[in-house]
Parts: C-alpha cells; structure tokens; sequence
C-alpha cells in the first residue's frame, strides 16, 4: 500500500509525462505499482482535482480498499494480542518487532508493510484515531526554530588516514514554511553553534522575530549557567543567546564584514522586540 502523497505524485507526473521510470526512481517504488496506480485512477473516473479536495485517508482507501489488502487465503493476525503485548505495563516491544515474531510463526503471512497498516486500521477502528492533532497558528518570519540532530552520520573522511568522521548536523526550520538550513560540524560547542545561527540567517536573507533553540546545551546550559529560577531563565534567554552573538561575533575577523554587518542589524533588532 502506497500513502497519499505518492498516489497523488505519481498522477501528477504521469499527466505531466514523466516517464515511468522517472516516476519510480522519485518515489522508490516499483513500475507495477505505478501501474497500479494509474489503473486505479482511471477506473475511479475522477479527476484530480476533485481527488485534492479529498481527505488523504479517503484516497488512500480508494486506492487500496481492505478488501485488496486483505489476503482470503491467509486469516488476519491476532493484532489485539499484539496491542496488548505493546501496551502492558513495562514492555519494549513495539509494532516492528510484532511482524517479525509473526513471520517468524507465519513465513507465507503478511509483509511488514500490509503488517502495519493492518494493525493501524484494527487500532483505529477499536480505539480510535492513532494520534490527535491541534492547529498552531503560525505567523510568517516570526521564529526560527535552532536544533542540532539526534544522529551523527558517518559523512566525513580524513584525506590523510582515510577515517571515516561522524558530523553533527545543525538543523534549523522556519516555523510556517518548514524551509529547512542544515549544516555539518565537528562539535556541538557554543561556536558551532553561534556560527550555524549565523549562517543560517544569511541562507534565510531575513531575520526572524524570535530565534527559538531546543533544550540544547550550548544555547541553554552554558548561556543560563548564573540564573537562579525557572523564571530568571525564561526572561533572560533572548537577552543571553543575542549577547553572546554579539559579543562574540560582532566585528570579529573571523567572519567577513556582510557577516558582522548582519550580525549587527540582528542584535540591534532584536534588543527592540525585547524592549
């Protein structure tokens, strides 16, 4: 079973006239299943206008009713005894290690991906909707939200020895676009950080109102080290992260003079939100 988003793509760029192996290399998805996809919306004899107004559930239900997902010839698992197993008081065990122990007892069964969307329809239709969603009312240009990535890749190689180096990727995003800045560095010092702030501004050509950082050491730990209270901490994180740039950073040759200059119109900007 293909989701939304991959239905909806490869209509998109059939009537466009890509090419099909064009469409499987964008999606990772084999020309059968392309075919499928094409065979399934024009039998639907719906435009694709009218499949956008759609809700994504509902095309995705068009396109793979239960009924194709559903082999006759082989029973449904027991997926109450697996939601049990994942919600019992203390277990580690999660829906992908349930498919393995089911192949393990069943090798001709269910293939993790018709696995999954089968426990997720059993799950929402005995305990309703899998995850609930609140509307967060965004503004544009307002925040840049600061955060380094969970995994290290292996991206870096030493010319000299040939070692391969994990980097820490520096990850920033615009609150209502999600329009992505990521950086490689050796660390997650202050200066890494402080230098990924900066040239992620310049990448973005704009300054947001607030610059919004996780719960990361170095914009928080080191910069609130003298505060006393939750409520110290929260008053003085803007005035700490700017000052630290700025002190930092400002006419410092480190960086070229646009950099200084931006960074300088960026502390200027911000003590004014702040006053």
């Amino acid at each position: 079973m293909q989701d939304y988003n991959t239905i909806m793509g490869v209509i998109q760029m059939r009537q466009n006239k890509c090419s099909i192996s064009v469409i499987q290399d964008r999606y990772h998805i084999g020309s059968g299943t392309v075919q499928l996809i094409l065979k399934r919306y024009n039998a639907s004899g719906l435009a694709l206008e009218q499949l956008k107004s759609m809700e994504p559930p509902e095309v995705e239900m068009l396109f793979y009713p239960p009924e194709n997902l559903q082999r006759k010839d082989i029973p449904l698992p027991d997926f109450q005894h697996y939601f049990d197993r994942i919600h019992s008081k203390g277990s580690r065990v999660n829906v992908s290690y349930c498919w393995i122990e089911y192949k393990q007892d069943h090798p001709d069964g269910y293939e993790q991906s018709q696995f999954y969307e089968l426990f997720n329809r059993f799950v929402e239709k005995n305990f309703g909707k899998r995850d609930v969603k609140m509307a967060v009312e965004r503004i544009p240009g307002e925040k840049m939200y600061i955060d380094w990535m969970g995994d290290q890749p292996e991206l870096l190689t030493d010319p000299e020895t040939g070692e391969i180096q994990k980097v820490h990727l520096f990850v920033t995003t615009m609150g209502l676009s999600s329009y992505l800045y990521v950086e490689a560095f050796l660390d997650e010092k202050l200066q890494s950080f402080s230098t990924g702030t900066v040239h992620a501004l310049q990448f973005y050509e704009g300054i947001p109102k607030d610059l919004v950082p996780d719960n990361l050491k170095a914009a928080v730990t080191k910069l609130f080290l003298n505060t006393k209270t939750s409520e110290e901490r929260a008053s003085t994180s803007k005035v700490n992260l700017m000052s630290y740039l700025h002190k930092n950073y400002i006419y410092n040759d480190k960086l070229s003079t646009d950099e200084n200059l931006l960074l300088d119109k960026l502390f200027k900007l911000r003590l004014s939100h702040m006053s």
